[in-house]
């Protein structure tokens, strides 16, 4: 795969390179880990579990003192 960079854009990146001790290709690969992982599809958002305890469910004359 190849694509278009600015050499301004090759020279920043040669230069994060050599800066972290390695080649230009692990630095973009880490980078493109780093913002988008291998399989968005697998990671599924957690919800919030709320643990409210074990009481069953309400009802409107467990809460409120005037309701029959």
């Amino acid at each position: 795969m190849s694509g278009e960079i600015s050499p301004q854009t090759q020279a920043r990146l040669a230069d994060e390179a050599r800066r972290q001790g390695i080649s230009v290709d692990e630095l973009v690969r880490r980078l493109i880990e780093e913002h988008a992982p291998i399989h968005p599809a697998r990671t599924k958002p957690e919800l919030p579990v709320w643990r409210l305890g074990g009481s069953a469910p309400l009802h409107r004359r467990d809460i409120y003192p005037d309701a029959l």
